[in-house]
C-alpha cells in the first residue's frame, strides 16, 4: 500500500509513520480531525530502493564516510533525494486521492517518521513540515518530507537513542488545512514545567501554529487545574504576540505584524472546550498527550497532531487522591543509575521495610509498600511522616542536614491544603517513644563517659553479628533455603544493629552540633567547627582509603609491579587479577585488600550490583591513578596534615570562646566517635556481599543445567520469583530477565532524578543553586571550608574515571565507592547533598572545599574548566 485514507484501519507505527499512525487514532476515535491521506513507508522505501537501490546505497555510503560532519553528510544525500522521481504507480494514487478532497483546499505536508511521535523518542521537530500546499505542488514536498529523514538534527537524534539510521522510514501525511485558520496552539494535558498530571498548559497565537514552532512570536499562556470535576485557569499570561504566520495567497504562508498583540486569542470558556478536547485525546491514547490544535473562523477546534509527553518522570502505583509525598532514596544516596529489582526488594521489604517494622513494633512495614518503585528507582512515601506534628519537625529539620534542596521543596508541598497536619502524638507512639528513648539514652551517656571502650565493644558486638550471618549463610542449603537466610539477616539489620550504633554515633554528632550552637556568633565559628573533623579517625571509608593506598605503595615499591601497571589499562589488569596473573607483589597486595573491601563496589547499597572482587576494573582505575602519586599528595601524608589543623583547629576554637576545657571535650567525643557513621552501611555491605558471594555460587548450578544465561541473572529477580525457579515453577524467567534489563537499560538514559515526587505528579528536580546576576557565578549549599582553584573534571562513573591530581570532581552525588576519587581532587562540587551526607563528610576529613547542591551543575560546568570554588560560602565562579 502506497497511500492510505487518513482514518485507514490498516494503519500502524511501521506503514504511516508516527505522526500519520496517531492522526489515524484520532479519526477513529472520534476526534475532529481535518481530513487527508498518508503516503506511506511502503512508499519511501520503493523511492530510495528504485533504480538498482542506488539512492540507498548512497545514504549508507555517505553515513560511513561522514560520521564526523552531519551536515556535510545531510547535504549530500538530501541533494540525492531531489534528484529522484516519483513511480509511475505511486504518482497515480497519490493524483487519485487528491482527486478526493476539495481542490480549493490547500495541504500540509507532514514528515511521518516512524521513530517519531513514540512513548519514549517523541522526535517533536526533528523532520520537516509545509503549510498551505496546492494540490500542484504536493508531489515535490513529498520528497522535500522524505529527504528530511536525514537533516543533521534527525541523523543526531536516532545516534543518541541508539535507532537504526537506514532501517528507519518515512510516511508523509498530506493533511487538509483547517477553513480560514483563525488561531492555534499547543496543549499539554499535563504539566510539563512540574509533572502535574491534573494540570494542563495551554499556549495560544493567531493564525497558523508555524510562528509558535518557530518561536517568533509570544503566546498567551494557561496553566489549568482539574480537580474534582472541576476547571480553573490557575494562571493566565497574555503574549506580545508580535507577529503572526498566514496562510498566503495562492500557497505558503507569510509572516505579518499581528494585530492581536493585546488581545487574549481564547475566551476563558475557550480554553476549557480545548482543555475538554485535550482529555479526550488523552483518554483515547490512556497516557498524557503534546498536542498541536486549531480554531476555523467558525470557532471549530481540530487536532492536528497529538503524541506523548516523553519528558514526564513517571507516577508512583498509588491513587492520585488525596496527595502523597515520595522522597528519593536514590538521591541520598548519590545513586543516579536504575537500582535492580533484587536491590529493590533488598531495601523495600529487607533493611528499610526492617527498619519501619522495628519502630513500629511491627504494626508498619511488612509488605514494603511504603517505598514504591518509580522509574526503576526508589522512593519514600513520607506523607504519614509529614501529617504527624512531632514527625514533620523532625523530618523537616533532618531533611535541612541531608538535602537542603529537598527540604525546600517539603515546605513548598506543605502549603497545600491536602498536606495538613492530622495526627499527634498518640499514645502508642508516645509508648515507643519513651521506650526507644530508655534503650537508647543510657548508651549515649556511656558513649560519651567512655568513648573508646563503647566504640570497642560495638566493634566486638558487629563482628559477632557478621560471624552469625556467615554462618547461617554457610549452612543454608540450596538457593531456596538462602534467599530464605536474605530476607530474615536484611529484615533484622536495624533491629540487632541500630540500637547500639546509634548512641555511639548520636554521642559523636550531639557534640558538633554543641559547638556549632556555641561558635554561630563567631565570623569563622561554623568553617572552625567544620575543620574539627579533617582527618576523623575511626571511619570505615577513611581507613579503606588508607589501605588502598598501602597496595599502592606496595606496587610502587615493585618496579617490575609499577612498570606494569603504567603501562596496562585498567580492563586488562582486572582480568589478570581475577586469573592470578598479575606480576606476584601486585597480585598479592591486590589479593590482601580484597580480602577486606572485596565485597564494595560502585553503587553498593544496591544488592545487585556488581563487587569488586567481581569486576575489579574499577579498583584498577584507582590503583593506577594511586601509584603515580608522591610527595605531600600521599594520603597518609595529607590524613597526618589533616589531624594537625584539626587539632589547631580545636585550640583555636577553644580560645575564640574563651572555654578551652569544654571545646577540648566535645571536639575529643566528636573524633572519638563521629567517624562511626560509615559503620552501618559498611556492616549492611558486608553483610550483603557474604549473601552475593553465596548466591552467585548457586546461580552457576542454574547456568549449567540451561535455566539462566548468567548467575548474574539472578538479581533481576525477587526472592518469590527464585524461589518458582528453584521448583521449576518460573518457565517464563529467561523473558522476564530479557524484559527487566531492557527496562533498566532504557531507565538508565535519565540524567536527571526528582528529588521529590508526589502522587499527582509533581516532580521536584531543583538544587539551591542560584546564578548571581551578571557574573558566571553560581551559589550552593557550603559544606567543607576553605578555597581552591583548579580545572573541572566532570564524573559521571568513577569506574570509568581516572582524577588528575588537583582537579576538581564535578558530580551528581557519591557513595563510598567514589572516595578514592577524593585523594586525586583539590576541590567537590555535587548536584546533590546535605552537610551530612557521603561527599560532603569525606571532603570535610580529606580537607577539600565542597559546595553543593547546584542543580544541572553536571551540564552547567564542562570538563577543563578554570573555576573557583568556595567552600565557606558556597560559591562557584567560573574563571575561564
Amino acid at each position: 500500500m502506497l497511500t492510505l485514507p487518513l482514518n485507514a484501519a490498516e494503519s500502524n507505527l511501521s506503514l504511516t509513520g508516527g505522526k500519520g499512525h496517531n492522526l489515524s487514532i484520532l479519526s477513529r476515535g472520534g476526534i475532529s480531525v481535518p481530513g487527508g491521506f498518508v503516503v506511506t513507508t511502503s512508499a519511501y522505501h520503493d523511492f530510495v530502493s528504485q533504480n538498482n537501490k542506488k539512492l540507498l546505497t548512497k545514504i549508507e555510503a555517505t553515513l560511513t564516510s561522514h560520521v564526523d560532519d552531519l551536515d556535510e553528510a545531510s547535504a549530500i544525500i538530501q541533494a540525492e533525494f531531489r534528484k529522484q522521481k516519483f513511480s509511475t504507480t505511486l504518482r497515480n494514487e497519490i493524483a487519485e486521492r487528491l482527486s478526493e478532497l476539495d481542490p480549493q483546499v490547500n495541504l500540509a505536508i507532514r514528515s511521518s517518521a516512524t521513530c517519531e511521535d513514540m512513548p519514549d523518542a517523541s522526535f517533536a521537530g526533528q523532520h520537516d513540515t509545509y503549510l498551505n500546499i496546492p494540490h500542484s505542488q504536493v508531489e515535490e514536498n513529498i520528497v522535500e518530507c522524505f529527504a528530511s529523514l536525514f537533516t543533521p538534527r534527525a541523523i543526531s537524534y536516532r545516534k543518541r537513542n541508539n535507532l537504526s539510521e537506514v532501517d528507519a522510514g518515512m510516511a508523509v501525511v498530506c493533511q487538509c488545512m483547517a477553513s480560514n485558520q483563525t488561531a492555534s496552539g499547543v496543549l499539554f494535558t499535563a504539566n510539563p514545567l512540574t509533572g502535574r498530571r491534573n494540570e494542563s498548559a495551554l499556549e495560544a497565537i493567531p493564525g497558523l501554529g508555524e510562528a509558535l514552532v518557530s518561536g517568533i512570536t509570544e503566546p498567551d499562556r494557561y496553566v489549568v487545574s482539574r480537580k474534582n470535576g472541576e476547571m480553573t485557569i490557575k494562571d493566565k499570561r497574555i503574549g506580545a504576540k508580535s507577529k503572526t504566520i498566514l496562510a498566503a495567497d495562492g500557497g505558503g504562508v507569510k509572516e505579518e505584524t499581528s494585530l492581536a498583540a493585546s488581545c487574549e486569542v481564547l475566551t476563558d470558556e475557550e480554553v476549557k472546550s480545548i482543555i475538554d478536547l485535550g482529555q479526550n485525546v488523552q483518554d483515547l491514547y490512556g497516557e498524557p498527550q503534546d498536542i498541536e490544535w486549531t480554531k476555523s473562523a467558525e470557532g471549530k477546534f481540530s487536532v492536528v497532531q497529538s503524541r506523548p509527553i516523553t519528558t514526564l518522570f513517571p507516577l508512583p502505583n498509588v491513587s492520585m487522591h488525596p496527595l502523597q509525598v515520595f522522597f528519593s532514596f536514590n538521591s541520598v544516596q548519590g545513586i543516579i543509575e536504575p537500582i535492580y529489582p533484587a536491590g529493590q526488594e533488598a531495601m523495600r521489604r529487607g533493611v528499610l521495610g526492617g527498619l519501619l517494622r522495628w519502630i513500629t513494633w511491627g504494626r508498619h512495614g511488612k509488605t514494603g509498600e511504603f517505598i514504591q518503585t518509580v522509574g526503576e528507582r526508589l522512593y519514600i512515601n513520607i506523607t504519614n511522616v509529614l501529617q504527624n506534628t512531632l514527625g514533620r519537625k523532625i523530618l523537616t529539620t533532618a531533611m535541612t542536614g541531608i538535602d537542603p534542596a529537598s527540604a525546600m521543596a517539603i515546605e513548598e508541598l506543605i502549603e497545600e491544603d491536602e498536606l495538613e497536619i492530622n495526627s499527634g502524638v498518640g499514645s502508642f507512639f508516645l509508648i515507643r517513644l519513651v521506650s526507644l528513648y530508655s534503650l537508647i539514652m543510657p548508651r549515649i551517656i556511656m558513649s560519651v563517659l567512655f568513648p573508646a571502650w563503647m566504640r570497642d565493644r560495638l566493634y566486638h558486638r558487629i563482628e559477632k553479628i557478621v560471624e552469625s550471618v556467615e554462618e547461617k549463610v554457610s549452612n543454608a542449603s540450596g538457593l531456596s533455603a538462602l534467599v530464605d537466610v536474605q530476607i530474615d539477616v536484611l529484615q533484622s539489620y536495624f533491629r540487632t544493629m541500630l540500637p547500639h550504633i546509634l548512641p555511639r554515633i548520636g554521642a559523636g554528632l550531639a557534640p558538633l552540633a554543641i559547638l556549632g550552637q556555641l561558635s554561630a556568633h563567631l565570623p569563622n565559628g561554623k568553617d572552625l567547627v567544620l575543620t574539627i573533623t579533617r582527618a576523623l579517625p575511626h571511619n570505615i571509608t577513611t581507613e579503606m582509603d588508607l589501605k588502598l593506598w598501602s597496595a599502592a605503595k606496595v606496587i610502587q615499591s615493585d618496579m617490575l609491579s609499577l612498570h606494569h601497571f603504567k603501562s596496562t589499562d585498567a580492563d586488562r589488569l582486572a582480568l589478570e587479577y581475577l586469573h592470578g596473573e598479575l606480576p606476584d607483589v601486585a597480585q598479592d597486595a591486590v589479593s590482601l585488600f580484597m580480602s577486606e573491601y572485596g565485597m564494595r563496589g560502585l553503587y553498593e547499597i544496591d544488592f545487585g550490583r556488581p563487587r569488586w572482587r567481581e569486576e575489579p576494573a574499577p579498583l584498577m582505575n584507582t590503583l593506577k591513578s594511586y601509584v603515580e602519586i608522591n610527595g605531600d599528595h600521599a594520603p597518609d601524608k595529607v590524613f597526618a596534615n589533616g589531624e594537625k589543623v584539626a587539632e589547631a583547629a580545636i585550640t583555636e576554637l577553644g580560645k575564640q570562646l574563651n572555654k578551652p576545657r569544654l571545646v577540648s571535650f566535645l571536639a575529643n567525643r566528636a573524633r572519638q566517635l563521629a567517624g562511626l557513621r560509615e559503620l552501618p552501611k559498611f556492616t549492611a555491605i558486608r553483610m550483603m556481599g557474604i549473601i552475593r558471594a553465596k548466591m552467585l555460587i548457586e546461580g552457576e548450578k542454574l547456568v549449567s543445567i540451561g535455566a539462566l544465561e548468567d548467575a548474574k541473572d539472578l538479581f533481576y529477580l525477587e526472592t518469590f520469583e527464585i524461589k518458582a525457579l528453584v521448583n521449576d515453577e518460573l518457565a517464563d524467567c529467561k523473558r522476564i530477565i530479557i524484559e527487566r534489563k531492557a527496562a533498566m537499560a532504557q531507565e538508565s538514559k535519565r540524567t536527571r532524578l526528582p528529588r521529590i515526587i508526589t502522587s499527582d505528579g509533581f516532580a521536584y528536580f531543583g538544587g539551591t543553586a542560584k546564578i548571581v546576576e551578571g557574573a558566571n557565578v553560581f551559589s550552593g549549599e557550603p559544606v567543607s571550608p576553605g578555597v581552591y582553584e583548579g580545572r573541572i573534571r566532570v564524573v559521571h562513573d568513577p569506574s570509568k574515571t581516572k582524577m588528575t591530581q588537583g582537579e576538581i570532581l564535578c558530580c551528581h552525588g557519591t557513595d563510598p565507592s567514589w572516595t578514592p576519587l577524593f585523594l586525586s581532587s583539590g576541590a567537590l562540587v555535587m548536584e546533590v547533598g546535605g552537610l551530612m551526607t557521603h561527599g560532603s563528610v569525606v571532603a570535610r576529613e580529606y580537607g577539600i572545599p565542597a559546595v553543593v547542591g547546584l542543580e544541572k551543575v553536571t551540564e552547567r560546568l564542562t570538563t577543563g574548566q578554570l573555576v573557583r570554588v568556595d567552600g565557606s560560602s558556597g560559591t562557584i565562579e567560573v574563571l575561564e
